[in-house]
């Protein structure tokens, strides 16, 4: 991960999915403090720098994957 505080919507506390492992192409609202306001939709592959780890997951799901 290029910074530490960039992360994927998906794997954000503040996604607003009710999947416990939502997905790349899922789109929820946005529940950031400072976004929310917005009523902001995003998809799950789309990131930010206000990223917070969803509850649950690893720090490993952001980390970028090699070829094999």
């Amino acid at each position: 991960m290029k910074d530490s505080k960039w992360g994927h919507c998906n794997h954000c506390k503040h996604f607003g999915s009710p999947a416990l492992a939502p997905l790349g192409g899922e789109e929820a609202r946005c529940h950031h403090p400072t976004l929310g306001k917005h009523s902001l939709r995003v998809f799950g592959a789309c990131g930010c720098d206000l990223f917070k780890m969803r509850p649950g997951f690893s720090k490993d799901v952001e980390r970028p994957r090699t070829p094999a």
